[in-house]
């Protein structure tokens, strides 16, 4: 019965790669009994048909004429290409068994058994390859409970292939393959059967495309054909969407879901929705270009059933190690309903933004960078984003280039800056501006120094220039001859120069010098007209120039106070004072003798008031006033030092209870009056990490009458006191947040049993709040004392109901209005392969709501539920 079993032969072993008997041998029995007899069976089995050919090809080979030489003779023998065979070997293994069946010229790879042929590979429990026909079967094995395991995998230059059963043929490289799942792209292609062709293209039947990357998926689109044509795109016919197996009314004739990683160029669908005041609307509909790797463009549009139109062009373009940008422009004609006229009347709006940044390696010693942002008065209001430009009231735009000379201190910038208020509609323009600079050097410093450094050798000069010219005009007369010859040009000069040395020991002594040159193409002056009766203010085109210099002479020092404890958890506490002290002198540049002021009669009654040539130039000329005075503060730190267990190294902690707590203040000789200054209070702590704490105030050391202004009495002097506070700023900021942790913490038994009657809040969370208190004295008309008061509180938060829903928001109030200003609600709902986001103002100014429902796969981005209502719709 043994041996029946081993003579059988393979042709009726229809199921043979299914024996789970592995000590069983299929061989037939001579071939078992002489090992030698094996071999040699083998051996002429792949000799004899290459002897054959080559015997075959010598017999019909022609004589070589007595002429030709006797090399050539070898050519004539060389042996024909045949058509039959492979061009490569093929490698197989199986971890089981390997069976040959001569007769038939099949071998029978059983367990892990894998075939390679050139970047062919095959993978599967067993495999069947046919030698005379070049194909070969893989399929799986059903262990004892009936589950197949071992599917085959087909995978060729990066393309994997899982399905129920492959057919390949490796001369005519086309295959058949049935329950296949192959991934393309971001998606997955179900198929009943499938055929491949050599040049890789697939066609299937009974097809279903899924980004789901579950065995069962949520969704899929149903087609009944589907051609895959590979980094390319994949073609369907008439298709349906199915949701949870629930066929969908959605229909589509055909199909197109690009596959490549490269831009292609396609159909923007556009999104439809309701304004109340523009009407039905059809948005950010057009045609995408991909043009290359390093460039795109997007030509998108809106249009409204009430008549109004936006045009948008937006461009991206990067190159790698060099530069990025982006650029986007906006032109829309709205038609606005006036109930004074009772028509529509239009309102062409437009905007312009272009970024572009270089990257740092591309040229290491220049730089080009621009942010340009200009648009009209109304856009962000009528078209800008809910919840990021509608209180944008100002537009800023810079465009600069920055060069370093190579081996020297020098740099220089040239730039442009543009500010726009669509409040005032004032726009300023700085065009051009140029900045010459040149970094701290020291002329007296040894090129090779020995030993200390001598104190000449420690001061340092630099030199900083700037010249700009500014237009500054209306945005309806910007451009307009008017504007242009009201332009005002200038240019300043900067070179300070310092030096620091050491006096006993402790005492840092710092003597600075400051000189400063305005250079300005223009003045102005100031008259009064007797026969109008008014200030006349002339634009003279005339050379102007000022000079001004300042002298310097700080010193600083540092010192420590410890306080040692034995016993207890606090181990030390440590002061640190940092007293500075600065003398400054500077002459009062607008004395007659300077002539850079001048006075002017200011009215009727002959009253004068002095003013300067360089009111309104772009940089200020000398400052009137001298000041011979001290500057000093004082800044303190305080630390303390206790026993920490998580410190296995010192098992000591430092942990600062004041980070700042600083007092300034300033004395001028050189004034009539009101010598002593304002004093400065401001303090900064952090408590536990989580909650930093800012605190200023603002200290006058004078007396106020009844009217609330200064009298030239120290409080002091008047008995009252030291200082009066006249304002005071408090600002609290804490955060919270979940522990973070590599790996989740394991949920309870019983919640994990509960099904979904209990939830696991163990999950992250963030809370940020900021608490802003403003205080002013001041004056009633009256003449009592009153204090004004401002403060607000704000919250920001985020958690995570469960762990795919996540809820988070952001609110303010207001104390001294008690109210709400405004909230923001956002709910987030994760759905495996599709999301799920609302947002949500409910009151204020931009009350608004924007639902949406889509596939997280960005191949089907357009495969999505959306529901707005914008702020303009209540």
């Amino acid at each position: 019965m043994q041996g029946q079993r081993e003579r059988r032969n393979a042709a009726d072993l229809p199921n043979a790669c299914t024996v789970h008997n592995t000590k069983t041998q299929i061989y037939p029995l001579y071939f078992r009994r002489v090992p030698w007899l094996h071999f040699a069976a083998l051996t002429v089995l792949l000799i004899a048909p290459k002897l054959y050919a080559r015997a075959y090809t010598l017999q019909q080979a022609p004589v070589a004429p007595p002429s030709e030489p006797a090399a050539s003779l070898a050519d004539t023998i060389r042996p024909a290409a045949r058509t039959d065979t492979l061009d490569a070997p093929v490698r197989y293994q199986a971890a089981l068994r390997t069976w040959m069946d001569l007769p038939g010229r099949r071998v029978f790879l059983i367990g892990a058994a894998e075939v390679q042929y050139r970047d062919i590979t095959l993978r599967a429990d067993s495999i069947v390859f046919d030698w005379q026909s070049s194909e070969v079967s893989a399929f799986g094995r059903a262990d004892s409970s009936g589950k197949i395991t071992g599917l085959p995998v087909f995978t060729q230059a990066g393309s994997e292939y899982r399905a129920k059963t492959i057919t390949y043929n490796f001369r005519t490289r086309k295959g058949k393959i049935t329950d296949i799942v192959t991934e393309q792209g971001e998606g997955y292609l179900i198929s009943q059967t499938v055929k491949r062709l050599p040049d890789e293209v697939l066609y299937g039947l009974e097809n279903k495309y899924t980004t789901c990357k579950l065995e069962h998926p949520h969704f899929y689109i149903s087609a009944g054909k589907v051609k895959v044509v590979p980094d390319k795109a994949v073609y369907t016919g008439p298709a349906n969407l199915v949701l949870a197996d629930v066929r969908t009314p959605l229909l589509v004739p055909f199909g197109i879901f690009p596959l490549s990683e490269k831009r292609r160029s396609g159909i923007i669908v556009p999104e439809y929705g309701e304004r109340t005041d523009l009407g039905f609307f059809l948005r950010n509909g057009g045609y995408y270009f991909g043009i290359s790797d390093r460039m795109d463009l997007a030509l998108t549009g809106d249009i409204y059933s009430k008549g109004s139109w936006v045009a948008n062009v937006a461009s991206r373009f990067v190159r790698r190690y060099r530069y990025n940008g982006s650029l986007q422009l906006t032109y829309a004609r709205l038609r606005s309903f006036i109930p004074e006229k009772n028509t529509y009347a239009a309102n062409p709006q437009f905007n312009v933004r272009l970024n572009l940044s270089q990257d740092s390696r591309a040229r290491p010693h220049s730089n080009l960078s621009a942010s340009v942002a200009f648009g009209s008065s109304q856009f962000n209001q009528l078209l800008g984003d809910v919840r990021n430009n509608y209180l944008n009231n100002t537009y800023q735009s810079s465009l600069s280039y920055r060069q370093t000379l190579p081996n020297t201190p020098l740099h220089f910038t040239l730039s442009a800056a543009h500010q726009q208020s669509t409040l005032s509609r004032l726009v300023s323009l700085q065009l051009p501006v140029l900045n010459i600079g040149m970094a701290q050097i020291y002329p007296f410093r040894r090129k090779i120094a020995a030993g200390r450094l001598r104190w000449y050798e420690k001061l340092g000069i630099s030199y900083s220039g700037d010249a700009r010219n500014q237009i500054a005009a209306p945005d309806s007369t910007l451009f307009s001859s008017k504007a242009m010859q009201q332009s005002l040009a200038g240019m300043q000069h900067s070179i300070p120069l310092s030096l620091s040395m050491q006096a006993f020991r402790y005492v840092t002594v710092t003597p600075s010098l400051s000189f400063r040159e305005v250079w300005s193409l223009q003045r102005i002056v100031r008259s009064w007209d007797a026969e109008a009766q008014e200030l006349v203010t002339d634009t003279l085109k005339k050379f102007l120039a000022g000079r001004e210099f300042s002298f310097g002479l700080g010193t600083s020092t540092r010192l420590y106070g410890t306080l040692q404890f034995a016993k207890g958890k606090v181990r030390a506490l440590r002061h640190v004072f940092t007293p500075s002290l600065n003398y400054s002198y500077r002459p009062d540049f607008g004395a007659s003798r300077f002539g850079y002021y001048y006075e002017a009669v200011m009215d009727t009654a002959g009253r004068r008031q002095r003013f300067s040539y360089f009111d309104g130039a772009p940089y200020s000329g000398p400052a009137a006033g001298a000041f011979h005075g001290l500057n000093f503060s004082l800044a303190n730190v305080l630390e303390m030092k206790t026993a920490s267990r998580r410190d296995t190294v010192s098992g000591i902690r430092k942990v600062r209870l004041l980070e700042g707590l600083n007092l300034s203040g300033n004395y001028n000789f050189a004034a009539d009056s009101f010598r002593l200054g304002n004093f400065n209070l401001s303090a900064r702590t952090t408590l536990l990490d989580r909650i930093s704490i800012n605190a200023s105030s603002t200290l006058d050391p004078y007396v106020r009458d009844s009217l609330g202004h200064r009298r030239n009495q120290l409080l002091a002097a008047a008995g009252k006191g030291l200082v009066r506070w006249t304002s005071a700023i408090v600002g609290i900021n804490a955060s919270f947040q979940s522990p973070k942790s590599g790996t989740p913490a394991p949920q309870p038994d019983y919640v994990v049993l509960s099904g979904n009657q209990y939830q696991d809040f163990s999950i992250p969370w963030n809370v940020s709040l900021g608490y802003n208190l403003l205080l002013r004295q001041s004056v009633t008309s009256a003449g009592a004392d009153t204090t004004l008061i401002s403060q607000a509180l704000s919250i920001n938060g985020a958690f995570n109901l469960t762990q795919r829903w996540r809820l988070s928001g952001s609110t303010s109030f207001d104390f001294v209005q008690k109210k709400f200003p405004t909230a923001m609600l956002e709910i987030y709902r994760d759905l495996h392969c599709w999301e799920m986001s609302m947002q949500w103002i409910p009151f204020g100014i931009r009350q608004s709501y924007n639902f949406t429902l889509r596939v997280k796969a960005q191949v089907l981005q357009d495969l999505r539920l959306r529901k707005t209502s914008d702020w303009y719709s209540f």
